[in-house]
């Protein structure tokens, strides 16, 4: 929609433009053609961009949005060619007023495409803003009927309104290259800004799945730690274990080391008992003294 309003805004201008470049070239360079018939041409092209300003409204869709007036605009330019059709000798009569008007409508059109140049920031608005101000400036002695100045040449409105025609023309084509260049300009920064995005997002993946993967590594770490200190207890668990279980084992042999020792040491001491025993201690016998001593009588 936006692009098809623009079109129609530029198709506009462009007819102006060539209405004003047909009546000044006729004005100054064809002596046949009366002045009346200029006349017409004028109020029949401006009643032509009235008719197309209101094709477009309907053509563009600018009847869905509230800031569009181009229906107004041409009805408008519509009523003023008729109007300048039905009073043709007025408007004859007052021809270099009318064409003052285009003139001067020419020269700010000129001069809106110095400001966009400006903004797009283009060196060539200079020339521009020259050719505006010239524009505007004879718009403004013809209106103004400052003799002094329109009097220097002759046909000096007629050479202001083909001047202006030509000017707005060469405004329109170096404000549309300007454009182009200025939206190619931003689509080139729009895609290094995307790409650069497109950058920073991937640098922020890489980086969030480097600290993910080492967020992993720490966790598998710290569980091989973990487990390594786990197997470490058990084995301190299994050989204190297994250490208490010797020492259990070499007690359990001492102890019955010491009970075989014991036992052989009894059983020993029982077979030299039995093998040597005790000797009987003699008994006294009252009157064997007396038999002893008969005897050896």
């Amino acid at each position: 929609m936006k692009a098809s309003t623009s079109k129609s805004s530029v198709i506009t201008q462009i007819l102006l433009a060539a209405v004003a470049i047909a009546l000044g070239y006729l004005l100054l360079f064809s002596k046949s053609v009366a002045l009346i018939t200029l006349c017409q041409i004028l109020c029949g092209g401006i009643v032509a961009i009235g008719v197309a300003s209101i094709a477009s409204f309907f053509l563009a869709g600018d009847y869905r949005r509230i800031d569009r007036y181009g229906f107004a605009l041409g009805t408008l330019l519509v009523l003023m060619g008729l109007i300048g059709l039905i009073r043709i000798n007025d408007v004859t009569a007052n021809f270099e007023i009318y064409t003052g008007l285009v003139s001067l409508i020419l020269g700010v059109l000129v001069l809106q495409g110095t400001v966009q140049m400006k903004v797009l920031d283009y060196p060539v608005w200079i020339l521009n803003l020259v050719i505006s101000i010239a524009s505007i400036a004879g718009a403004f002695c013809v209106l103004s009927k400052i003799t002094a100045i329109t009097g220097i040449v002759a046909g000096f409105s007629s050479w202001i309104l083909l001047i202006c025609g030509c000017a707005c023309l060469f405004s329109m084509l170096v404000t549309w290259i300007c454009i182009l260049l200025a939206g190619r300009r931003e689509k080139k920064m729009e895609a290094e800004k995307a790409a650069a995005a497109e950058r920073a997002e991937q640098a922020r993946i890489e980086a969030e799945e480097k600290a993910r993967q080492e967020e992993q590594a720490r966790k598998a770490a710290e569980a091989a730690q973990a487990q390594a200190l786990e197997q470490a207890r058990r084995e301190a668990a299994a050989l204190a274990q297994a250490q208490a279980q010797a020492q259990f084992e070499a007690q359990a042999q001492r102890d019955e080391m010491a009970a075989k020792a014991a036992e052989a040491k009894a059983q020993a001491a029982e077979e030299i008992k039995n093998e040597f025993p005790p000797a009987e201690s003699p008994e006294l016998v009252f009157g064997s003294d007396q038999n002893v001593e008969d005897t050896v009588q």
